[in-house]
């Protein structure tokens, strides 16, 4: 007989297959294209059992959003722990930012395009970018504490650098500059906005 440890972790197994799947599907097709039916047979079991683990597509897709969401934060959260030079941290911060959104379709597609029918989208957006501003302070802090940066006002500053990364997610991670390398893109917007674009 199972133990209920082991039914819980059976349960857990089976939910994120569903996800990983889910994820798929959602990101080929999109949220409004994609049906339940396709997650179940792509999952090889019967939509009821896709209801046992999610109450419905909207629930599905933002545990899915939610999954890419905690992938982008913990992937971001390893940059900002290194102990490296502000002005490096800040570039690897920019450039693994740009990577991991470029693998993570549903989470891009969801900032992108206003998808009416899931209200928690708007939520996300907020929270994703009051925690970018408060990673991006931390490495300016650091940077002026290092007597690296001088900058009189952390928040603004954060927030102009955070709109900055915003503005270059669309056409680095899907737009035209997909295919650019990545490396040195950042390399020159982080030369800009470190630097300036005034004639020394």
């Amino acid at each position: 007989m199972q133990n209920s440890a082991d039914t819980a972790n059976k349960k857990d197994v089976n939910r994120e297959n569903i996800l990983k799947i889910a994820r798929e599907i959602f990101s080929k097709y999109g949220y409004k294209k994609t049906t339940l039916d396709d997650i179940a047979n792509a999952v090889r079991k019967g939509k009821s059992s896709l209801y046992y683990y999610f109450k419905s597509k909207e629930d599905l897709f933002q545990a899915v959003i939610m999954k890419e969401v905690d992938i982008l934060a913990h992937e971001l959260e390893i940059v900002i722990n290194r102990n490296t030079d502000p002005v490096d941290k800040l570039r690897d911060y920019i450039l693994t930012k740009m990577a991991t959104f470029r693998n993570l379709a549903n989470f891009y597609h969801a900032i992108e395009n206003d998808v009416t029918a899931v209200g928690f989208i708007d939520e996300v957006k907020l929270k994703y970018e009051q925690d970018e501003i408060r990673m991006i302070k931390r490495i300016l802090i650091e940077g002026v504490r290092k007597n690296e940066f001088e900058i009189y006002d952390f928040n603004l500053a954060a927030i102009g650098i955070t709109t900055a990364i915003k503005g270059l997610e669309m056409p680095l991670a899907a737009g035209n500059y997909s295919d650019v390398n990545l490396e040195r893109s950042v390399d020159i917007i982080l030369k800009i906005m470190c630097y300036g674009i005034m004639k020394r």
